[in-house]
């Protein structure tokens, strides 16, 4: 579904939301993880993250085709709710992020069907 570099650049955009409010729980954590593994991350996708400049991940996320862009949107989406609460700052990364990478606008409740409907 994805390719290394996407998957890679998943990640590191994932990192921006996460670390918008200035900590990452656990459970954020265990949510990313759980979502990567869906897309098939492995440990090199992992240490290309490593590697991969943020502008260098959203140029990758700005190519992709727009059924994955909006799944990459909803992810994002997803992880802010991931602690248990959409802190304004993850939030307003995630729009920006959206805007940058020309993902498609949708809410956190629609984020949270797109992911849902991934799953089932």
């Amino acid at each position: 579904m994805f390719t290394s570099e996407q998957k890679a650049a998943i990640i590191r955009i994932s990192f921006f939301i996460l670390s918008a409010d200035g900590k990452i729980e656990d459970s954020e954590m265990d949510f990313s993880f759980s979502m990567w593994q869906l897309i098939g991350v492995n440990e090199q996708d992992a240490d290309l993250a490593r590697t991969m400049t943020g502008i260098e991940a959203c140029n990758v996320v700005t190519a992709m085709a727009e059924e994955d862009k909006s799944f990459v949107c909803a992810l994002l989406g997803c992880m802010i709710l991931s602690d248990g609460e959409a802190a304004e700052q993850e939030v307003r990364v995630w729009r920006t992020i959206t805007e940058i990478c020309n993902l498609p606008a949708m809410s956190i409740e629609q984020a949270t069907e797109i992911v849902r409907a991934r799953l089932e």
